[in-house]
């Protein structure tokens, strides 16, 4: 990655992200900081979690965007996940809208109360509920079903934990059990079971083993990264503005940070830039645009 272009796609997404702002940005000291966590907090003041708890470093890292981009490219990969994707969408080809709207919610749950928190997955439930079509197998399916919700949260805690973990995020073997534990109350809100969803990181490598025969690589899914990697730009643009996006190396490196066996459904990703790049190298360059945003950030 060129730096020039490195820094333009720091900057595009500084500034799209500085909008989604949650508590831990705001100056909390730690003599303000309550001396119990979410699971004391009779009051909700914190609603599920708190700022002792993973979730919170997790979702406070600069690499959370990205981690969204990267689930979404996850998700896609479900044939019947693909309907869900687009219903929060005002666009099937922008999928830009999609990560705000992504952004924005889960920022109500993780850093919200209580209340918002239970608000923000009725109005998600209400969404998936209006979503239908006819599986590949030929039955019937909702968008609310039980294993489509588990199969988008699967794949956002899978993401969440592993982008900013390998972008530098300090976390031991222990932490990241922590904080897929402490996502089942994430799951909670979205009307899943406890007993339903993965609470460690055997269980949730188990899920994918177990899920990924019914993944199948679709026209829409292509589509939807097509329009990540390379968005349809207009004619006149195109004629006086030859470089990719300032956005394009952040995309790349949310594709090249896919696990294996995703990146070999596409089959084929970006010809060059960080989307090319091979998981040894992405880890490297999610290090450099993590210290990056950091700088950025303060």
């Amino acid at each position: 990655m060129e730096q020039v272009e490195t820094g333009a796609a720091v900057r595009h997404q500084q500034e799209n992200w500085d909008q989604l702002e949650h508590p831990a940005d705001s100056g909390l000291t730690d003599d303000q900081e309550p001396e119990h966590d979410a699971d004391h907090d009779g009051l909700g003041q914190w609603g599920l979690f708190g700022p002792r708890t993973v979730t919170w470093r997790v979702h406070s890292d600069p690499l959370i965007g990205l981690a969204t981009l990267r689930g979404l490219a996850m998700q896609v990969l479900h044939p019947e996940g693909m309907a869900n994707v687009f219903a929060t969408a005002r666009r099937v080809d922008d999928p830009w809208d999609r990560l705000q709207w992504s952004q924005r919610h889960m920022g109500a749950v993780i850093f919200g109360n209580s209340i918002e928190a239970a608000m923000t997955g009725a109005r998600l439930r209400a969404v998936m509920g209006q979503v239908s079509g006819w599986a590949s197998d030929g039955d019937e399916f909702r968008g609310d079903d039980e294993e489509l919700v588990l199969w988008m949260h699967c794949c956002q805690v899978a993401s969440f934990i592993e982008v900013t973990r390998r972008g530098g995020l300090d976390l031991t073997d222990a932490e990241h059990d922590a904080y897929i534990q402490e996502q089942v109350r994430t799951a909670a809100v979205w009307g899943l079971e406890p007993d339903q969803v993965p609470a460690t990181r055997r269980d949730l490598a188990r899920y994918f083993r177990r899920v990924r025969p019914q993944l199948r690589m679709t026209h829409e899914a292509r589509a939807f990264i097509s329009s990540l990697l390379s968005p349809a730009v207009p004619e006149l643009i195109a004629m006086t503005q030859r470089n990719r996006p300032s956005w394009a190396p952040v995309a790349g490196l949310a594709w090249s940070s896919l696990p294996g066996w995703a990146r070999s459904m596409y089959s084929s990703g970006p010809g060059d830039g960080a989307g090319s790049l091979t998981p040894s190298a992405a880890t490297v360059a999610l290090h450099s645009l993590r210290d990056a945003l950091l700088v950025a950030r303060h």
